[in-house]
C-alpha cells in the first residue's frame, strides 16, 4: 500500500583532480603580479594627486591604494574559490596563498612610498 521507494544512489565522484606544485606556484605568481599592478597604480595615483595644486589631494592616492587592496583581496578570493571548485585546484589555491603572502610585503612598501610622496609634497610650496 505504501508508494515509498528507495531513492537512487548519488552519482559517483568525478575523476581525481590532483594539486600540482607548478600550478600552485603559477597561482602565487598571478597574485604577486596583481599586487605589483595594484601598488603601481596606487603610487601613480598618489603621485598625480600630489602634483595637483592642492597637495592635500595626495591623501586620495593613499585611500585609492587601500581601496585597490580591498578589491584585489575580493578578486583573489572569488577567483581562487571558483578555480578550486570548478577548474584547476592548484592555480586557485596558489592565488589565495599568493595573495596572503604578498599582502604582507607589497602593500607595506606601496603605502610607504605613497606616504613618502605625500610628505615630500606637503613640505614644498
Amino acid at each position: 500500500m505504501s508508494d515509498w521507494t528507495v531513492p537512487p544512489p548519488p552519482p559517483p565522484p568525478g575523476p581525481e583532480r590532483p594539486i600540482r606544485g607548478r600550478k600552485v606556484f603559477a597561482g602565487i605568481g598571478l597574485a604577486a603580479l596583481g599586487q605589483v599592478l595594484v601598488i603601481g597604480l596606487g603610487v601613480l595615483l598618489t603621485f598625480l594627486f600630489a602634483m595637483s595644486d592642492k597637495s592635500e589631494n595626495a591623501l586620495f592616492g593613499i585611500y585609492a591604494e587601500i581601496l585597490l587592496q580591498i578589491l584585489l583581496f575580493l578578486a583573489c578570493l572569488i577567483v581562487g574559490i571558483i578555480w578550486i571548485a570548478q577548474k584547476d585546484r592548484g592555480i586557485g589555491l596558489g592565488i589565495i596563498i599568493g595573495w596572503a603572502v604578498s599582502v604582507l610585503v607589497f602593500p607595506i612598501a606601496g603605502i610607504g612610498v605613497c606616504i613618502a610622496i605625500v610628505n615630500s609634497q606637503t613640505g614644498t610650496t
